[in-house]
């Protein structure tokens, strides 16, 4: 199934040549209008095939094919069950992952992943498309994972996501009592020297910038909302745990011992991706997503909030 974007062209763009209107008009990139010239019928005008160097009318319809359908995602096995979806049109998908769902195949999970369930949910749907992360969560970490049908769109929400404009917060559940009600951690993160996965605060390490506000203080306990600048692996679980305030559950960067402070402490790292928010990549619409705090998550704290 070929992806394909039409545009009506205005008066205002009357005298424009193809690739200028794609270009400054439309937002391609000069590759991005490059592999659409080269497919077949893959720049029309008016339902006829056309050069780039054509010009356009007042009232011309412009299509062009953004993807053919075919590609990598083909070689993926068909999930067991299918995802939940929080949002879905055209061009993009975004799903609420559980914890212990990794996000896409690696090594021990070739078809129990959150991408496994997609491709049986998009070939249920008679969908051929291809899936393309924007952004991956951490096995333990549950919430939103958003995801791109084609490359024009996944390329579009990448520079969304560099210029800020495509933003994830994030609730955590961390130990201790803060200080300071929100702040800016600001600590280059570097590999733990001697590990494999483990990370570090490191002076030269790489930039990593934490934003945070503690939403509810309990006696031990802190529910903290927060956000990124950065995405460093493991950065928030890192950063507060550099900070004296290890997230509960944390089995790598936290307390080893169980903590009172919940009645059932979670099995996993407390760190749900609770928010989403970007522009959709076609008609620029700001789309504000939210996942529910999950029951790992939502254990009532002992003690009286502060």
């Amino acid at each position: 199934m070929e992806k394909k974007q039409r545009f009506e062209i205005g008066g205002e763009h009357a005298g424009l040549t193809v690739e200028r209107y794609l270009g400054k008009s439309a937002g391609f990139s000069k590759a991005q209008i490059r592999g659409m010239k080269f497919r077949e019928n893959g720049i029309c005008v008016n339902g006829k095939r056309c050069r780039v160097t054509e010009k356009l009318c007042a009232g011309d319809v412009l299509e062009v094919c953004l993807e053919t359908g075919a590609g990598k995602s083909e070689h993926l096995v068909s999930g067991t069950c299918l995802p939940q979806i929080l949002y879905e049109d055209s061009d993009v998908i975004a799903l609420d992952k559980p914890a212990g769902i990794a996000v896409h195949p690696a090594h021990g999970h070739y078809g129990d992943t959150l991408s496994n369930q997609l491709a049986l949910y998009f070939r249920e749907t008679g969908q051929q498309v291809q899936i393309h992360s924007i952004g991956r969560l951490d096995l333990e970490t549950s919430g939103i994972v958003l995801f791109a049908k084609h490359r024009v769109a996944a390329a579009r929400l990448s520079l969304e996501r560099e210029k800020g404009q495509l933003q994830k917060q994030y609730l955590a559940l961390c130990a201790g009592r803060f200080e300071k009600e929100e702040g800016v951690i600001n600590r280059p993160i570097a590999p733990l020297p001697g590990t494999l996965m483990k990370m570090c605060v490191h002076p030269q390490g790489k930039d990593a910038v934490t934003h945070f506000r503690v939403e509810h203080q309990y006696t031990d306990a802190a529910l903290v909302r927060l956000w990124l600048e950065t995405g460093r692996t493991h950065q928030i679980r890192v950063h507060m745990a550099d900070a004296g305030h290890p997230l509960l559950g944390d089995r790598i960067y936290g307390v080893k011992k169980a903590d009172p402070v919940i009645e059932k402490e979670p099995a996993r790292a407390a760190l749900h991706a609770e928010q989403l928010c970007f522009l959709q990549p076609f008609t620029g619409e700001r789309i504000v997503l939210r996942s529910e705090l999950p029951e790992d998550m939502r254990k009532k704290t002992t003690g009286k909030q502060r």
